[in-house]
């Protein structure tokens, strides 16, 4: 899980193929071709975006919990399509 304090978002890695099933409307989730730069591995702390649980690449988190916990605590709103294209990048 990634902090990123100067947008006051929370970032969960999920297994590929995620954003075709993705269901939840308090949140977003990204696929191909978009790409996400993540922290270094020992960045835990700000400033910018840092780990807020440490990496692991058996971690991913399912997204079924994820949505129904989105679901219930309802966090918004959801950001701008515009604020998310300055933050992800596509790979074409």
């Amino acid at each position: 899980m990634i902090a990123d304090p100067e947008r006051d978002w929370f970032i969960w890695l999920v297994p590929p193929g995620t954003h075709a099933v993705w269901d939840s409307a308090h949140g977003v989730c990204r696929g191909a071709p978009y790409e996400l730069t993540l922290p270094a591995v020992r960045q835990t702390a700000a400033p910018g975006p840092y780990w807020l649980r440490p990496c692991r690449g058996d971690r991913l988190v399912p997204h079924w919990p994820l949505a129904d916990l989105l679901h219930r605590f309802q966090p918004g709103p959801v950001p701008e399509e515009a604020l998310l294209q300055g933050f992800f990048s596509t790979d074409s």
